[in-house]
């Protein structure tokens, strides 16, 4: 006998003051026009990221970005120090040929009732506050691998500037240190993830070419005599060298007031190792990656690649050859095989070619040196390295800017602003209305009236 069927449950559902009960099929959760209109079309995903509204978003109507989040903060420049091929405004720092330090130390910003707040640091060593303040605004409105727009409020200047840069650093300047050149037989240099180690011959001890620069900052970390290294070149064994850079990490870092204080970065330069002495002038210059698009060639010894780079600029740090130094390791007592590592942040792609500006000569036998497929950079196996410091005490922006050729007659006498690229519509609309109001020199005869159009944009 047939077991009874027990009635379906339906839910029940008031109308007034009376109840039914309906049945919902399943499958109807599934079909396309439940599905769209109760999740698909509920989803918004930004196809180009924040600020930006395409064709490409998804579940998006309207023009206004999916994801927004606007800077309200205008910066106002104080220097643009240019390091064109003539070398660079300041000597102490580390030449990059086509950039500049953009730097500022005050920004204003436009309130939601438009009254305007005037923010400067206070640049002292000891106010670390004021810095840490001030720094917070400046990364999030200045992050590595951004743009940003230099609007030079003197209208008489001429200027060739684009409209917008490339931001490779937002911590500092760096300044140069300790310069190495390694002769072409003597040393193994090679790397592997985020280590670069330099490594004596293993049966000759070997010297090498060692450059001081800046002797008040070694001060601040060498305890040791400087009365000999006024800028000269001397042969250092690999013990002689970690003796100077050891303190840098122990005696100076560690006294850090912050993260972003006393940093040490690595570059790795054009400079051959062949000459008995380094060239003047250029031999520390970072390898820039992007200057060549040729073909590698093979020679006599090898690889020739004089007339190689990489096609795809990385827009920070990595383009320049230059990476941070956390920290340094000494393996050895000064015997042959003796180790110098430098753990660092991050080395570069081993699968991409650098250019390194001068084909390395092979042991002076005529042919170019094949360079190790794994070494890092991958063209850079002899050469010179270049120990910088970097200075955050003037808040400063690296960018791909030429000086002489964007900037011929300079800034003018009304200073200039510096514009976030993220800076918010209403903001960046009404530019010379804001900073009118508070009171940046512009030599116009009237603020202009103020448009409100996008005002209402959060």
């Amino acid at each position: 006998m047939a077991l009874p069927q027990n009635p379906p449950k339906f839910a029940r559902v008031g109308t007034g003051s009376k109840e039914i009960s309906l049945e919902i099929n399943d499958a109807n959760f599934e079909t396309k026009a439940w599905k769209s209109s109760r999740y698909d079309g509920h989803q918004l995903i930004a196809a180009k990221g924040i600020n930006i509204s395409t064709k490409d978003d998804v579940g998006n109507n309207s023009k206004s970005p999916i994801i927004q989040h606007y800077s309200r903060n205008i910066y106002v420049g104080n220097a643009i120090v240019g390091m064109d091929e003539n070398g660079s405004e300041d000597p102490t720092l580390v030449k990059i040929p086509s950039f500049s330090y953009i730097t500022t130390n005050r920004y204003l910003t436009v309130n939601d009732d438009e009254s305007i707040s005037d923010n400067k640091i206070d640049i002292t060593k000891t106010n670390v506050d004021s810095k840490l303040g001030f720094y917070r605004s400046f990364y999030e409105d200045f992050p590595i691998g951004n743009d940003c727009r230099i609007v030079v409020n003197d209208e008489s200047i001429k200027t060739n500037l684009k409209d917008r840069y490339n931001i490779y650093f937002n911590g500092g300047q760096f300044e140069k240190l300790i310069g190495i050149t390694f002769p072409s037989t003597g040393f193994n240099i090679s790397s592997n993830s985020e280590l670069f180690s330099i490594q004596q011959n293993l049966t000759t001890k070997f010297s090498a070419l060692v450059k001081f620069f800046n002797k008040n900052e070694l001060r601040n970390f060498y305890t040791g005599s400087l009365d000999t290294l006024d800028g000269d070149t001397i042969n250092l064994k690999i013990p002689q060298l970690s003796s100077f850079i050891t303190p840098f990490f122990t005696n100076y870092k560690d006294t850090s007031n912050y993260v972003g204080d006393k940093r040490m970065f690595l570059s790795f330069c054009t400079q051959s190792g062949t000459p008995t002495t380094p060239s003047t002038g250029d031999e520390f210059e970072p390898i820039r990656t992007v200057i060549d698009t040729g073909t590698p060639t093979t020679g006599g010894g090898g690889l020739n690649l004089a007339n190689v780079g990489i096609t795809t600029p990385t827009q920070n740090l990595a383009e320049i050859s230059t990476t941070e130094v956390i920290d340094i390791r000494l393996i050895g007592n000064g015997a042959p095989g003796t180790t110098l590592s430098f753990d660092t942040t991050y080395l570069f792609p081993t699968n991409q070619i650098y250019h390194p500006g001068t084909s390395f000569n092979n042991g002076g036998s005529g042919g170019i040196e094949t360079f190790e497929t794994n070494a890092t950079p991958s063209a850079f196996n002899r050469g010179s390295i270049l120990l910088n410091k970097c200075d955050d005490a003037v808040p400063s922006l690296l960018v791909n800017l030429p000086k002489n050729e964007h900037l011929p007659d300079g800034i003018g006498q009304k200073s200039f602003v510096i514009i976030p690229e993220n800076l918010h519509p209403h903001i960046k609309r009404n530019l010379i209305y804001f900073l009118a109001r508070a009171g940046i020199s512009l030599g116009i005869d009237a603020i202009p009236a103020l448009d409100t159009t996008f005002k209402q944009l959060k």
